[in-house]
């Protein structure tokens, strides 16, 4: 995934209730906040919904979360949405929302 990011992209967590929200600056933060997802929630995977255009340089995504917890085994399951923005090629960043109409509305596509 680090591959597709800007050497600076920017990942805003700031939205969330995790005890780790805040906003990560480049590919370093990016791997660390990945890895403390691995570690806190065990297995985890993200299944995409919907992918919708945003012009003119933007993508929304809505997409599940579905992780397991490494000690309890006990399964998590959350909806989100998310903002990627893109330039030349290359994300520049991601801003994550509890909602799929709070994506829009920051993307522009909703009023």
């Amino acid at each position: 995934m680090l591959e597709d990011l800007s050497e600076d992209a920017k990942l805003d967590w700031s939205g969330s209730d995790a005890p780790d929200s805040g906003v990560y600056h480049g590919h370093a933060a990016w791997r660390a906040w990945l890895n403390g997802r691995r570690e806190g929630l065990g297995e985890l995977r993200f299944e995409t919904s919907e992918v919708i255009d945003a012009p003119p340089d933007a993508v929304v995504t809505v997409a599940r979360a579905v992780a397991r917890g490494p000690a309890s085994g006990v399964e998590v399951d959350a909806l989100g949405a998310a903002v990627w923005t893109v330039r030349e090629g290359s994300v520049t960043g991601l801003t994550v929302y509890q909602t799929r109409d709070d994506a829009l509305r920051a993307a522009g596509v909703q009023g």
